[in-house]
């Protein structure tokens, strides 16, 4: 039940930034994190969910860096290999903005690095907090 949190606050976080969830994209981000646990398993620490809903969480376990790298993979906003997939997460990013701000922040966060696959996911999420007020400007 943890990472059902985790994934819908995660997805909220970055992807739905200014819009409200309509009852389908609540469902799917379920759907989503159930898939992630199944193939990840893991367990994530106590407060993780209520720490990345209302504040800049920093991850030190691979588990929960590779759980942001299978919801933002299923999502389309990342390639298998973490590197940003700059039209989908576009196209994640017009659900509640306009498009010249979903653009901004895509090319702000596209180039982001890391060591691993995961850990380039994870530093997409940090790219948000880092520029989040160009979704709200």
């Amino acid at each position: 039940m943890q990472s059902l949190q985790v994934a819908f606050v995660v997805v909220l976080g970055v992807i739905y930034a200014t819009a409200q969830l309509t009852k389908e994209q609540h469902d799917q981000a379920k759907t989503i994190s159930e898939s992630c646990h199944e193939e990840l398993g893991g367990e994530l620490p106590d407060d993780y969910a209520t720490r990345m809903s209302r504040e800049r969480l920093i991850l030190t376990s691979e588990t929960a860096k590779c759980h942001v790298h299978c919801l933002y993979t299923k999502i389309g906003v990342v390639y298998e290999d973490g590197t940003v997939n700059r039209m989908g997460l576009i196209g994640q990013l017009l659900k509640g903005n306009p498009i010249e701000k979903a653009e901004r922040f895509a090319t702000l966060c596209e180039k982001i690095e890391g060591a691993t696959k995961c850990e380039r996911a994870y530093n997409l999420y940090q790219c948000y907090y880092n520029h989040k007020s160009s979704l709200v400007e």
